[in-house]
């Protein structure tokens, strides 16, 4: 959004967001990180010692170490992006033996770098580009493989595409602006209540059925686009009918009935 970025939480692996934030398109994203965490700490009226059940995983924008320590002061966990190219090439120096997570990526174990408050695991992936190869590292409190904290790291981008998908998929958020800041928030926390009713949706009717991996985007155009009629008495659902010239009417009729079953 012009002028604006939006900060959000998201919870693996229910793909909710928790919490939908808006700032200044000038600020950085390392500025969000501590305002975000404090405010879901208020939402969920959370005690410190439940903080280390929490990882918290982020990317390479909230990857500063004064942010790092501030997550691992705060009793959390962390799997995060380091954000200092010069300490990637560094780092990538150091590894001793590298492991092969695709054709084109490789990790392995590296010195943790001095100046954080609790201790860490540090892992530094190399990657080729169209550019040749280019490096990066993980922060982590998490014991694992350096080839298992890739992959965990690679599931946020999961993340990533459900908000594009918000904003230009099914949902539209890029399309709707609105000229004053309360008017955009608004419909920024919309937005979230429609995403998480999606993700809900998806889980409950459209396991083991052709609908399964279908995105916001298709679930919005091709199924809630049927046209039917649904029929109420006294507040209690009779029968939904859909067009049967759309191909997934019956298909979605089936999933329709997990509702009520």
């Amino acid at each position: 959004m012009t002028g604006r970025q939006v900060a959000r939480i998201m919870i693996h692996p229910y793909h909710e967001s928790l919490l939908s934030q808006l700032h200044p398109g000038f600020q950085h994203s390392s500025n969000c990180l501590v305002p975000a965490i404090s405010t879901f700490e208020t939402m969920l009226s959370l005690p410190p010692e439940r903080r280390s059940k929490i990882i918290w995983r982020l990317d390479r924008g909230f990857g500063g170490d004064d942010n790092i320590n501030w997550v691992l002061e705060q009793g959390y966990g962390l799997l995060a992006k380091g954000c200092s190219n010069r300490r990637s090439h560094v780092l990538a120096q150091a590894v001793k033996r590298w492991r092969q997570v695709r054709p084109d990526k490789y990790v392995g174990h590296a010195p943790t770098p001095d100046g954080f408050v609790r201790p860490l695991r540090t892992v530094s992936i190399s990657y080729n580009t169209s550019k040749g190869w280019k490096y990066a590292y993980l922060l982590t409190t998490l014991h694992h493989s350096s080839v298992v904290t890739a992959r965990l790291y690679d599931q946020r981008g999961g993340a990533e595409t459900e908000f594009r998908s918000d904003k230009s998929g099914g949902l539209y958020l890029d399309k709707r602006r609105k000229h004053k800041r309360d008017g955009q928030e608004a419909w920024i926390l919309l937005t979230d209540i429609a995403h998480n009713c999606l993700s809900s949706l998806s889980r409950q009717i459209f396991a083991d059925s052709p609908f399964e991996h279908f995105g916001f985007l298709r679930i919005t155009r091709d199924l809630f686009s049927i046209p039917g009629r649904v029929e109420f008495e006294n507040g209690r659902l009779l029968s939904v009918k859909l067009m049967q010239s759309s191909p997934f009417a019956p298909d979605l009729l089936g999933c329709l009935r997990r509702l009520w079953e």
